[in-house]
């Protein structure tokens, strides 16, 4: 065996003992609570942004949900895995649709103040995303 195969067999091993280390991890935080409390300052602010407070929590599995009003033209998908929370927000506009989706890393033990940070920084960006995505469609 050449030194590149040995090489590359280590670096694999490595990356599959942390991916799988840091699952454990996520088994661990999420024992004790549910994904949707463990973030619940960012989903009750974006929650009160996007539906006035009144969208539902869907959870699809240990790791991912959605946060929806009915008649809404939007979704919020939140996953988590690996120490990272994906926040993907789906917005429709006369019938055009466009995708917003953020990784926040190494989001394990977050305070508060860091949640509210979070959601703030998502309502920020998505209402450039949304300004820029009406005129898009309403020059068509």
């Amino acid at each position: 065996m050449n030194i590149f195969v040995i090489i590359l067999i280590v670096v694999v091993g490595y990356i599959l003992i942390k991916f799988f280390s840091d699952l454990n991890k996520d088994n661990s935080d999420l024992g004790n609570t549910s994904f949707e409390t463990k973030f619940e300052i960012v989903v009750d602010l974006l929650n009160d942004y996007a539906y006035n407070g009144l969208g539902m929590v869907t959870v699809l599995d240990k790791r991912a949900f959605n946060l929806y009003k009915n008649g809404s033209h939007q979704i919020i998908m939140f996953r988590y895995g690996t120490g990272h929370l994906t926040i993907t927000w789906k917005y429709k506009y006369f019938q055009k649709e466009v995708v917003y989706e953020k990784t926040f890393h190494n989001v394990r033990n977050l305070s508060i103040f860091e949640q509210g940070k979070i959601a703030e920084v998502v309502i920020k960006e998505m209402q450039v995303v949304i300004a820029k995505h009406q005129i898009d469609v309403m020059n068509i």
